[in-house]
């Protein structure tokens, strides 16, 4: 059993840190929820990243949809422990000075997390799954 310490970034102040004490296993279920149905009506992908461990081993997805009118998405979907409940969190980070006006979602999940905001400017997205971390740079301005 390792430990690991995540530290998501919102431009040069730190965001979020999280202790994992297990890595999770590999699944053979499906997760039954894709990213557009967690998010609702009106959003699409616009970016994407694996959640990956430092070996390389990927547990699920991180997504940033969009909706008209300056609505963004964030959903963590768990492709591994699937149905069981572990650490799962999503990021949208909004303001890198004002970190209040920043939304996490983070929990013992079995399917995914996920968080919706307004943000007509820049954004930054992140998520992980137990050990595995996906992190984005500032982009997609309004």
């Amino acid at each position: 059993m390792s430990t690991r310490i995540r530290t998501v970034l919102a431009g040069a102040l730190l965001s979020a840190a999280a202790v994992v004490t297990t890595a999770l296993p590999a699944a053979a279920a499906t997760n039954p929820y894709t990213p557009a149905e967690v998010c609702g009506s009106g959003y699409r992908v616009i970016s994407s990243k694996p959640a990956k461990t430092d070996a390389g081993r990927e547990y699920g997805g991180v997504y940033l949809l969009y909706k008209s009118g300056g609505y963004n998405c964030v959903v963590t979907i768990k492709w591994t422990s699937i149905g069981v409940a572990t650490d799962t969190m999503a990021g949208l980070y909004r303001d890198s000075e004002d970190t209040s006006r920043n939304l996490i979602d983070q929990g013992n999940f079995k399917y995914y997390a996920v968080v919706r905001g307004y943000a007509p400017d820049c954004v930054m997205y992140a998520g992980w799954v137990g050990d595995a971390v996906a992190t984005s740079g500032w982009g997609w301005c309004g």
